[in-house]
């Protein structure tokens, strides 16, 4: 070969390697970013506050009605009881197998409400049979303790669904004996909310399965479902784009319903999930968590992320605050 053309076809050369390195840097680097950004998440990225309310509580992530109508907060200072409608709390003395004091969600089994799961910041999933008190551990099979979503399927309470952080979803089918990983879970990084809608879909219709529903999940850009084949993630509407979802609640009486938290307020759906209304009264309110009274479906208990609690009497179409500062 010519000598003169050697120096060109070397520096050609020299440049498409370094090309594919680079991109081979790139793709190695985004994956590291996206998985660091999946598994570590600070309070701080999840917008709480330590300026709550309710002394001791810090930023609130969950509520829901105990067995006797009482009222349930899951804070990051442990975890909270109400017997007046949600004017006056007090910290639970909770006993068991309880590591740590960020409670990130709370579901009842509708069975039996003194059957009650939690899961979060290093608290794995843990169960209660007495309404709240004693705990165990419930999480076999699950890795990792960060749960930042628990649900339960209205129609078989034995079908549970966990989302550890950095590790994915996990499904019981034995009501949190055994777990067993199905996904990743949405693509979008921080999931904060998961719940079950056990309604009858096409899909679980054209393929004559029985365990009917779809896996929500409230992210931080919106709503996201899978169906009960896991064969895949999709956003549910562009409602929510660009925005965190950092509750959703539904009722086992009425798989149509939903609500919905977000920094500007809760939203409601009664078409599972389809079409969206925005509910007057807390505009311009981050509301972090909503539970649905289990014998009254037109009452509602919300809580923004400081424990100021809002009740509804009338599922959702006005608001009343029931505390006030410095309780």
């Amino acid at each position: 070969m010519n000598k003169k053309l050697l120096i060109p076809v070397f520096i050609i050369g020299a440049i498409v390697v370094g090309y594919f390195l680079g991109v081979s840097n790139t793709s190695t680097n985004t994956q590291a970013d996206t998985s660091a950004k999946k598994t570590v998440m600070s309070h701080s990225d999840e917008g709480g506050s330590s300026n709550s309310v309710i002394p001791g509580a810090q930023h609130v992530h969950a509520i829901t009605y105990d067995p006797e109508g009482n009222l349930l907060l899951g804070t990051h200072g442990g975890l909270f009881k109400s017997v007046d409608k949600g004017k006056n709390w007090q910290k639970v003395s909770v006993k068991g197998s309880v590591n740590a004091d960020d409670w990130m969600s709370l579901v009842v089994d509708p069975r039996n409400r003194k059957i009650i799961f939690a899961g979060g910041h290093d608290l794995g999933v843990i169960k209660s049979i007495d309404g709240g008190i004693t705990w165990m551990r419930s999480d076999d099979g699950i890795k990792g303790t960060d749960i930042h979503g628990l649900a339960i399927s209205q129609r078989s309470p034995d079908l549970l669904f966990a989302y550890s952080v950095g590790n994915g979803v996990f499904k019981s089918k034995d009501g949190g004996v055994s777990w067993k990983r199905m996904d990743d879970g949405p693509e979008n990084p921080g999931v904060r909310s998961f719940v079950y809608m056990a309604v009858q879909t096409s899909m679980d219709k054209s393929m004559g399965w029985d365990n009917w529903g779809v896996l929500l999940a409230g992210t931080s850009d919106g709503v996201f479902q899978s169906f009960s084949c896991f064969c895949g993630w999709s956003k549910t509407t562009n409602v929510f784009d660009n925005t965190t979802v950092y509750t959703l609640a539904t009722l086992h009486k009425d798989l149509t319903v939903m609500y919905a938290g977000t920094q500007a307020g809760a939203w409601k759906t009664i078409d599972a999930g389809k079409n969206w209304k925005k509910l007057d009264g807390l505009n311009g309110i981050k509301i972090t968590t909503i539970a649905i009274n289990p014998e009254n479906s037109q009452e509602l208990t919300a809580s923004n992320e400081v424990g100021i609690i809002y009740r509804s009497s009338n599922a959702g179409e006005s608001w009343q605050r029931t505390n006030s500062a410095g309780i």
